[in-house]
């Protein structure tokens, strides 16, 4: 990494605005990855992901695998029940 040599201090007050725009730029970002984060493990969010998966799965599975999967999901249910 090449040390940047500056000729005078507008030119570092310059660099160093710009290097704060994109420190906040940064964290703001990060905040924003963080939220999308949360959002994808709401309950809501879980449970439509889980049943799509198994929605999809019943779809393209022949019909002991679908007997299968409905007996577990039966299963599953009644223990909470």
């Amino acid at each position: 990494m090449m040390k940047r040599q500056f000729n005078s201090i507008e030119e570092i007050n310059r660099e160093l605005e710009i290097l704060d725009v994109q420190r906040e730029l940064e964290f703001h970002r990060m905040v924003q990855s963080i939220d999308d984060l949360k959002e994808g493990f709401t309950p809501f969010k879980i449970l439509k992901n889980t049943f799509g998966t198994v929605s999809s799965l019943l779809k393209n599975s022949t019909g002991v695998q679908t007997f299968l999967v409905t007996t577990l999901l039966k299963f599953i249910f009644k223990k909470r029940a």
